[in-house]
């Protein structure tokens, strides 16, 4: 029996469903509604042992929309439990709210994928009038059917499920998976948060201690609001267990209130690095200028951190937060011989749109890994400061392919005509199919004759690469037509 998730990957089923629709009109359905017979058709077709024509009927039926609701609706009392579990699919994806009440109604299949396609359903739907018995379903003695309708009652958002989704993780098959998918203890905590209820936080915070749904639990306490929540964790944050010390650092990043900053500051000093982590990312989070004057320095300091990943985190979030100070501290970290600490520096520095930041990351081109002068070169793409086009042109022979054509694609984004020779230039040398496209997009966006002179004997060079030649024929229709080519034009 077809999955939830199997079922939107068959693209080649459309034909198949088409030919038996041709069919099924040939043989005397001439009289009646084409859309009507279309859809009758396809009801048919979706208790098909064959997984391509009953899930491709399946894709067809709710592309169709309202016209197939009320049929679908009749589905759910089919024979067959395939028609009856993808009719409960269809009708969620399709979004007709009168299919309510019938899908209520089939939550007491006989068969659980039909139950379970039906309460998702209903969450699809947002029918809170199926939230009592959507509860009630949570006794269903198959897992996977409690995960489904745990996940609808987390899209129905009604704190009536507070309680039993609290009820719920106590389940001695919460922490099973199946085929692979996330539990009904992680399902459950999430929906928690969806609630935004109040009478969730206690049992959420006792979950921080846990390994497996403690950053889960995290996230879900980031959207309860409520004071009763942050003094809560403040005491937390003295536990004995790192976890627990982790997760709270992880709560107060989500709740992001400016009282936070001094508790998170002071965290930067735990004794365990995962506690460090999180506090140096967290701190990211806060960029009004009264919380950057208290972020800025302990940050700084935390670039010194004897753990590689609380530098790393400190480093990313002193770009966040734009630290002027900073700027050359991460210019420092660009040499560093980790790739992590290294990459994340760059990115930093990428988000300050200021000369000074232009200035490290040219600097730093010369690098002797390849991959870091690439994530260079589309750093200072998103600087956007003109005064790398010098140095990015001698890129363009650079001996590695990716930094050729990261340097292609930078100097057509960066706008200034002087590097049109270069690249037609380079275009003479250039035997890489990918890098040549890249070349002859920069050209396309740069314009003006030389680019436009280039761009016409490439299209018409019947040895060029065929993706090529046509980058080139794209970029020249458009100049030619006095538009404007960007990097969206060619898709």
């Amino acid at each position: 029996m077809i999955k939830r998730y199997e079922l939107f990957s068959f693209k080649s089923a459309k034909l198949l469903v088409l030919m038996f629709l041709l069919f099924g009109i040939c043989a005397g359905c001439f009289e009646k509604d084409p859309v009507e017979a279309r859809v009758n058709t396809l009801i048919q077709g979706l208790g098909d042992e064959d997984e391509r024509v009953s899930s491709g009927s399946a894709n067809e039926l709710w592309a169709i929309g309202e016209p197939a609701v009320d049929p679908l609706i009749k589905a759910l009392k089919d024979d067959n439990p395939q028609v009856r579990s993808l009719a409960a699919q269809d009708l969620g994806i399709i979004g007709d709210k009168k299919a309510t009440n019938s899908l209520i109604t089939a939550l007491k299949d006989p068969v659980p994928e039909v139950r379970m396609n039906a309460a998702f359903s209903l969450g699809e739907l947002q029918a809170t009038e199926a939230v009592e018995p959507l509860i009630e379903l949570l006794k269903d003695e198959n897992g996977e059917v409690v995960r489904y309708t745990v996940i609808a009652l987390g899209m129905l958002k009604d704190p009536r499920a507070t309680e039993p989704l609290c009820e719920v993780l106590k389940r001695d098959d919460a922490s099973i998976s199946y085929d692979g998918n996330s539990n009904i203890r992680s399902e459950a905590v999430f929906a928690l948060g969806d609630t935004g209820d109040p009478r969730a936080v206690d049992t959420l915070l006792d979950l921080l201690a846990d390994k497996e749904v403690g950053s889960s639990a995290a996230s879900s306490l980031g959207r309860i609001k409520g004071e009763y929540v942050f003094g809560k964790l403040i005491k937390l944050l003295g536990s004995k267990n790192p976890t627990t010390r982790t997760n709270a650092v992880a709560v107060y990043e989500n709740i992001q209130d400016p009282a936070a900053v001094p508790i998170l500051v002071r965290m930067l000093n735990d004794q365990v690095p995962e506690v460090r982590i999180g506090a140096a990312y967290a701190l990211g989070h806060f960029n009004e200028s009264e919380e950057i004057a208290q972020t800025e320095q302990p940050l700084i300091h935390s670039l010194e951190d004897s753990n590689v990943k609380v530098q790393a985190a400190a480093a990313g979030s002193l770009g966040r937060i734009e630290s002027k100070k900073a700027i050359p501290l991460l210019a420092e970290l660009i040499q560093s011989n980790n790739s992590s600490l290294c990459e994340t520096a760059i990115y930093s520095l990428a988000r300050y749109k200021n000369p000074e930041a232009a200035d490290a990351l040219i600097a730093a081109l010369g690098n002797e890994n390849w991959h870091i002068r690439m994530e260079i070169v589309y750093s200072l793409r998103e600087v956007g400061d003109t005064r790398a086009v010098d140095p990015l042109i001698p890129l363009l022979g650079d001996e590695n392919l990716g930094v050729r054509k990261s340097a292609a694609t930078s100097l057509g984004s960066l706008g200034d005509r002087k590097a049109v020779e270069p690249i037609i230039k380079a275009l003479e040398t250039e035997r890489e199919s990918d890098v040549r496209i890249s070349e002859v997009q920069a050209l396309g966006i740069l314009g003006g004759p030389e680019a436009i002179n280039c761009l016409s004997r490439i299209g018409t060079d019947k040895d060029e690469y065929k993706y090529v030649r046509n980058s080139a024929e794209k970029g020249l229709m458009i100049l030619k037509g006095g538009g404007t080519v960007n990097a969206s034009s060619f898709y």
